[in-house]
């Protein structure tokens, strides 16, 4: 089975590249990328005693509060959370995440620098007035797209011919 050599992730036979990590898979599963067998044997680079500060429902709002962090000097990481997969069942974003992660000497620096980060993420967000608006001036910037036309619609006349022909047929043959 083809492994991939940079996150560990095993892969169907016939795959050639990691979906994730877009490098080239290897046949064999290497002592380097041996999964941690517990949470406290994984490794966080960078960071003394790591801490999770912060979990994000996605993966993108995760990545932009990382960069926040590092813009303010703080180093951080993220992870999927735990039971990551069960999200596509629950619904739960909140707790089924991705996981920001810091050193613990800078828990507080780093929550106030998210805080921050999310009530100007909230007061970017528009309104639903300003949707509508961007809403009507993309409509009206498109073009309306030609009708599909539809195959189906030019075989039904056929159909309901021959459906006709065919009880016409029934109905002389009975009748006699």
């Amino acid at each position: 089975m083809p492994w991939c050599p940079k996150c560990g992730t095993e892969y169907r036979e016939g795959f050639t590249e990691c979906k994730d990590c877009h490098v080239a898979l290897t046949e064999e599963k290497t002592a380097i990328q041996a999964e941690p067998e517990t949470e406290s044997e994984t490794t966080y680079v960078g960071l003394q005693k790591p801490i999770a500060v912060y979990t994000a429902p996605t993966t993108s709002e995760a990545e932009m509060i990382v960069e926040a962090l590092k813009h303010n000097g703080i180093d951080a990481m993220t992870r999927k959370a735990a039971f990551e997969e069960m999200r596509a069942y629950t619904g739960d974003s909140e707790r089924y995440g991705v996981v920001v992660i810091v050193d613990a000497g800078e828990t507080a620096q780093a929550r106030q620098v998210i805080e921050t980060f999310r009530a100007d993420l909230a007061e970017s967000e528009l309104s639903e007035d300003e949707l509508a608006v961007l809403a009507e001036e993309q409509a009206v910037q498109e073009p309306a797209g030609e009708l599909e036309d539809n195959a189906s619609f030019k075989v039904l006349p056929i159909v309901l011919g021959v459906i006709g022909v065919a009880l016409l047929l029934l109905w002389m043959i009975s009748g006699r």
